[in-house]
């Protein structure tokens, strides 16, 4: 079956043939976790540059370092450089920004489809710890500083956009999109025609019920694979579609393995039992935590992480020889309370989820 590397390869249509759709904006999403190269000067002004002219190999070993799924992502790029319907997008307006003292890892991406139509894109996260420390963060604290980085941006771009603009993005950059949306000048929210989000995490209760959220909820269109656990992560109200996936669990995150049929995503009716349960169980674990504990878990458990000094998942799977000791003797120096208090919480979780294999357990599986 397809997934959005064979739809870049075998579509043919420009958008003027085939308009812009879901599986479009899946695809440029996914570009925006490439770096483009600094040395372009056009990638980051607002003159821009055709996404064909990026295609030297010179640059490759920069554009795909320490991102995630980086063959995947090259061979997408490698397909987009050479399809009618992608080479000739303009990138324009990229920026990344990374901050280990705010605990802040952000990047976006201006396309410019055609001539009445700029997609806004911004990254999900990347294998580095911040990242990873970043959307933890979400669970008590809005906003974060990529999300306020987010407005930042899209109100900076809308002043280069001389038509209809989309935002999205896969992951936290779908979270950002929806929130940036949100929060812009009215003026500015009022040109955002759809807002994409594709398995990203949802929100703070008091987000989700902002009139700036409700202003702009029926423009959001939100994809999740049918085992979702990220984008089935916090408080949701949007409406979402269900895409089939070719993998299992929690690796249905990766967008390369979500199908595609024809020009569109094969979509199915409901989330597997296993989302549900997944989804309940967290829900129900994070509703019996305060903000504060939900603070101190995360901060306990990066403290472990970052003990050892690597910096991502990338250097942690290239070193785990020393990472993995490193990480125990940082968890066997924590202080008594710090200790006690995050197996009460891993309890806590355990807890609920015996409880809810029960209630699921009788359930009959629904996909």
């Amino acid at each position: 079956m397809s997934n959005i590397i064979n739809y870049t390869q075998e579509n043919l249509d420009t958008f003027d043939q085939y308009p812009f759709n879901s599986v479009d904006s899946l695809i440029l999403s996914s570009a925006a976790y490439i770096h483009f190269p600094d040395v372009i000067p056009e990638v980051a002004n607002w003159k821009g540059i055709r996404l064909q002219e990026l295609y030297r190999a010179e640059y490759f070993e920069e554009m795909f370092h320490n991102i995630p799924l980086s063959e995947d992502t090259r061979q997408l790029f490698f397909a987009l450089a050479a399809s009618p319907r992608f080479r000739d997008i303009r990138v324009m307006g990229y920026t990344e920004q990374f901050d280990l003292v705010s605990e802040k890892q952000f990047s976006a991406t201006t396309f410019h489809v055609c001539p009445d139509l700029y997609y806004i894109a911004f990254r999900g996260t990347d294998s580095t710890f911040v990242g990873w420390k970043e959307d933890f963060n979400m669970a008590f604290k809005a906003p974060i500083p990529s999300q306020e980085e987010a407005v930042r941006y899209i109100e900076k771009a809308a002043l280069y956009c001389q038509g209809t603009i989309y935002t999205g993005g896969h992951s936290k950059g779908g979270n950002l999109a929806v929130y940036a949306s949100a929060m812009c000048r009215e003026n500015i929210q009022n040109r955002i025609s759809k807002i994409f989000s594709h398995d990203g995490p949802g929100f703070l209760e008091s987000t989700l019920k902002s009139p700036e959220f409700l202003q702009i909820a029926p423009r959001i269109e939100k994809t999740l694979p049918q085992s979702s656990v990220i984008g089935m992560m916090l408080e949701h109200r949007e409406n979402f579609e269900i895409i089939k996936s070719n993998s299992l669990g929690l690796l249905q995150h990766d967008q390369f393995t979500w199908e595609i049929e024809g020009n569109n995503f094969i979509y199915i009716e409901n989330l597997t039992k296993n989302a549900r349960f997944t989804d309940k169980t967290l829900t129900d674990w994070l509703n019996n935590l305060s903000e504060e504990e939900r603070e101190r878990f995360v901060d306990s458990l990066y403290s472990v992480l970052s003990a050892n000094h690597l910096t991502s998942i990338d250097d942690f799977k290239a070193d785990w020889q020393t990472a993995i000791p490193a990480t125990l003797h940082a968890l066997a120096q924590l202080d008594g309370d710090t200790k006690k208090f995050i197996l009460h919480t891993l309890k806590k979780l355990a807890s609920l989820g015996i409880k809810n294999v029960s209630m699921f357990g009788k359930e009959k599986e629904l996909t």
